[in-house]
């Protein structure tokens, strides 16, 4: 009998070392006002789906939910990165709901016979659910976090998992270079994703408040560069797009390498044309126009001098948010803060945001207040923008 027993727990616990787990995610990207897009990844092969409930206090599982599947032209996607989007299921137009992710293992393929096995999901806990929101362009106020040249720093990606609080952060901005220069293919999305949102803690703060990309210089290159969108899928389709949070539309622009296209070997001036054209077109959306403030969000400042391409940036970018009338643009890059004022050369504010400051962007209808802070919350500097 003791024989037996000890052959069932080492059984079992080889066999729960070799089940499929997440391995960082879910997180959610490409928010808009009518879905929301979930990713995560796995460490074995898998088919992946979300099930969705409303903001209501049935339990999750009262009733059966609706299954969103991972597929490409109608066949389940065998892969161990997974990409979701998934609709708001309120009726009533509530922007808040719940959802679950799950990947299931693919074990065997062979002679068109597909064998699955274990399957691995986000918790749901008895005291509380995983929520969501889509996009409220009524919402009275907001509260987004700005974070920037963290080069792959765990502990300042420690110390933005306290930082975000569910209930009143509606946003995170990463302004590029995230990553450091030598990251491996997954490195920064396990540095963001995976240490911000750990499945072995109860409170997973980015389950559940979107991360949006700004693309910085180690994003755009290198290995982090030909996946990006993969991992980081947007609304647009491209790095760069517009969101829109109550009273404040945010324009994310992509300012790719530092260097020179001759220096560099790759073509970021036609990229960066294409999105130029793109830029004048998303400014006159009722999306961006019918917005109180307007913030740009680039990580290589257009400022004459901070990098080789910035003039680039000032001369092809800067005239077309002028006559659009933003209010700011956020960056970073130079590792130091630093305002910009108005100036000849630039007729709106450019906020360069430090290695060891982090910004908190609250706004209204009538007033929008930029507090940049060190990493021990003392308040550095404020900016107050009031219509």
């Amino acid at each position: 009998m003791k024989r037996f027993l000890t052959l069932a727990l080492m059984l079992a616990v080889t066999t729960s070392a070799f089940a499929i787990k997440i391995t960082y995610g879910p997180y959610i990207q490409a928010v808009t006002d009518k879905t929301v897009t979930i990713v995560w990844a796995t460490d074995k092969t898998a088919i992946s789906w979300v099930e969705t409930a409303p903001n209501d206090k049935s339990h999750f599982y009262g009733e059966e939910r609706p299954k969103f599947f991972q597929t490409k032209l109608g066949r389940k996607v065998p892969t161990k990165l997974h990409s979701i989007t998934i609709p708001n299921p309120n009726a009533d137009g509530n922007p808040t709901f719940r959802y679950r992710a799950f990947s299931q293992e693919i074990t065997s393929n062979k002679g068109g016979r597909t064998m699955y096995g274990r399957v691995a999901s986000t918790r749901i806990f008895a005291y509380r659910h995983i929520y969501v929101k889509t996009l409220d362009y009524n919402q009275k106020s907001i509260d987004c976090i700005i974070m920037n040249d963290q080069h792959g720093n765990e502990s300042t990606i420690d110390f933005l998992n306290r930082r975000v609080d569910r209930k009143s952060t509606d946003a995170v901005f990463f302004c590029g270079d995230m990553a450091s220069e030598e990251a491996k293919q997954n490195s920064v999305y396990h540095q963001i994703s995976g240490r911000c949102i750990n499945l072995k803690h109860k409170e997973t703060p980015l389950h559940e408040v979107p991360c949006f990309m700004v693309r910085g210089v180690n994003e755009s290159t290198g290995k982090l560069g030909m996946n990006y969108m993969s991992h980081f899928p947007s609304a647009s389709g491209k790095p760069y797009y517009t969101v829109r949070y109550g009273s404040t539309c945010f324009i994310v622009l992509d300012s790719g390498c530092d260097l020179k296209d001759k220096v560099s070997g790759n073509d970021f001036d036609s990229y960066r044309k294409e999105q130029a054209q793109w830029l004048a077109k998303a400014l006159q959306s009722e999306e961006v126009k019918g917005a109180k403030f307007k913030v740009a969000m680039m990580h290589i400042p257009p400022v004459a001098g901070a990098a080789p391409v910035s003039k680039d940036l000032n001369a092809l970018f800067v005239p077309i948010l002028e006559e659009a009338g933003i209010d700011l643009m956020i960056s970073g890059y130079t590792h130091e803060g630093r305002m910009h004022e108005v100036s000849k050369r630039c007729k709106f504010p450019i906020l360069v945001n430090g290695s060891s400051t982090i910004v908190n962007l609250r706004a209204t209808h009538s007033r929008m207040d930029v507090v940049v802070e060190d990493f021990n919350g003392k308040e550095v500097k404020t900016y107050s923008y009031e219509k």
